[in-house]
């Protein structure tokens, strides 16, 4: 990180008072701002899809946009937190309009998945918060070692990792309060060869958008719903079979994840949100 970027660490976030009004002004005014740039932001795209698969749709981004219309204006949070993820754009705007609302200073590592978009669309969050004397709320950087994310520690409150557990891992070594969030830490059980071409293509999307999948091979449905629900890391499990009492067992005995039976848990990838802040 250059010198200048770690000036922006130390210092204070700029001090504001967000109201209802002035959220739904900023919001208008970024959805605007992504319009008047998408072409920018489709060529991005085009260049990162060249090593990554994902498509960003412009539409998404802006229903993303949408959905914090109505969020809660926290007046009196100051926290400054490390949020550590892979890097989907979708991710980075949640992250960023979540900082707004709750006033939080962040730190976003990213590795370079996605480099070409997630610079864009800063540059425009930075540009629009910018008009509104919002300053050095978000700052980001590249580089995704647990060395280097140590050494910002001491400008930061706390640490937050999303959907990479490996990391996690490695980042409890030095500091044994971090934050856990899956996003999109999937399991998946098929017991019908039938289901074979969607399991493969649940595999090669997930690769390519660097999701972590792990496909369990019990021979008891039981096992395989203890097994998932045991695991803290996964948010998604996924069930392929045409026998209907493992579909209602696995429907009715799943815990807190989201649940897909014979389906692809990616259809609606962009309407999910979560709460990486609190």
């Amino acid at each position: 990180m250059e010198e200048n970027q770690i000036e922006s660490l130390q210092e204070e976030a700029s001090r504001y008072a967000l109201t209802p009004s002035l959220l739904k002004e900023i919001l208008y005014e970024l959805k605007k701002k992504i319009v008047e740039k998408k072409d920018l932001i489709t060529v991005a795209n085009k260049e990162d899809i060249k090593i990554n698969k994902k498509q960003i749709k412009v539409k998404e981004l802006l229903s993303i946009i949408d959905s914090y219309e109505n969020s809660e204006c926290v007046m009196n949070s100051d926290e400054r937190k490390i949020i550590v993820y892979r890097g989907d754009p979708y991710i980075t705007l949640h992250l960023c309009l979540q900082a707004l609302t709750l006033r939080n200073k962040l730190l976003l590592v990213q590795n370079n998945f996605m480099f070409g978009v997630n610079e864009v669309l800063l540059k425009i969050i930075e540009t629009v918060f910018a008009d509104y004397k919002i300053i050095n709320l978000i700052n980001h950087c590249n580089d995704y070692s647990v060395k280097e994310i140590g050494s910002f520690k001491k400008y930061y409150d706390n640490v937050v990792v999303i959907g990479d557990t490996a990391i996690y891992q490695q980042l409890l070594d030095i500091d044994d309060q971090v934050k856990y969030y899956p996003y999109n830490n999937i399991c998946i059980y098929s017991d019908n060869s039938e289901f074979d071409k969607l399991q493969e293509a649940i595999f090669i999307y997930a690769n390519e958008n660097q999701f972590e999948l792990e496909v369990l091979y019990d021979d008891s449905i039981y096992d395989v719903i203890n097994e998932i629900n045991d695991n803290e890391y996964i948010d998604t499990a996924v069930l392929l079979t045409k026998d209907n009492e493992s579909k209602e067992l696995f429907k009715g005995m799943i815990e807190d994840k989201r649940v897909f039976v014979n389906d692809n848990p990616f259809r609606q990838e962009v309407g999910k949100v979560y709460n990486y802040l609190m």
